[in-house]
């Protein structure tokens, strides 16, 4: 079925591809695949880019390699799988991943046990059967973890490790916030006790009924009455 969609999308690309340079210096190059007058949307093989019209400097039409590759897939006979990997070579030659991966396909639809095809698309042997790199690795009994292949051994283990030094990390902040509400209440407890300390000494204080004045002695308050002169 897959054979049958790429052959498809090949027919329906058109002849010419385009290099549409924009204003800000940036270039795309591929094959124009709608025009408006507001925007381009340009098939660079692994996908469409759209820029406005408005960012659009000029556009130069030219047969890119992207073409080329289409052109010549088209016109493969059936079965012929030497024109697919002589293609294949050519598009990895010339930097087309996804082209390069489509023809090497096409040798392995005819020629499922083709070493040069399979191996290219990352395939490897198991048991005398070529498979995929991810069907290799669970054959073997590994498992895929964070993007990496491993025994489930080292999964548990990473975990365990993580799940310890979670646990660590949560006691050291437990421990820090005790610290400082520690240092909060023996800095309140000093200051209680230096406010006690003052009260002791016979000092005034705010609120109390006698306060120094400007003058050599003590005033009180409130003042006795004075007689009237």
């Amino acid at each position: 079925m897959k054979r049958g969609i790429v052959l498809i999308a090949l027919v329906a690309v058109p002849l010419f591809a385009d290099d549409v340079y924009l204003r800000g210096g940036g270039q795309i190059t591929g094959e124009i695949v709608e025009q408006t007058e507001d925007s381009v949307t340009v098939d660079i093989g692994g996908g469409t880019i759209t820029a406005r019209m408005s960012s659009v400097d000029r556009i130069e039409k030219r047969t890119s390699p992207l073409q080329e590759y289409r052109t010549r897939a088209e016109s493969i006979p059936a079965g012929d799988v030497e024109a697919w990997r002589e293609l294949a070579r050519w598009a990895t030659g010339g930097a087309l991943s996804s082209q390069a991966w489509e023809a090497y396909s096409q040798v392995i639809a005819i020629l499922p046990d083709d070493q040069e095809a399979n191996r290219a698309l990352g395939r490897v042997q198991v048991d005398g059967k070529w498979v995929s790199e991810e069907e290799s690795y669970r054959a073997q009994g590994y498992v895929e973890f964070e993007g990496e292949w491993m025994t489930p051994g080292e999964r548990q283990a990473i975990l365990a490790d993580r799940r310890t030094r979670e646990e660590a990390d949560r006691r050291a902040n437990e421990a820090a916030i005790k610290s400082i509400e520690a240092e909060q209440e023996a800095e309140k407890e000093r200051k209680a006790a230096e406010r006690e300390e003052f009260r002791r000494g016979g000092l005034p204080q705010y609120g109390d009924p006698i306060y120094w004045g400007w003058g050599g002695g003590p005033s009180y308050w409130p003042s006795p009455a004075q007689p009237r002169r």
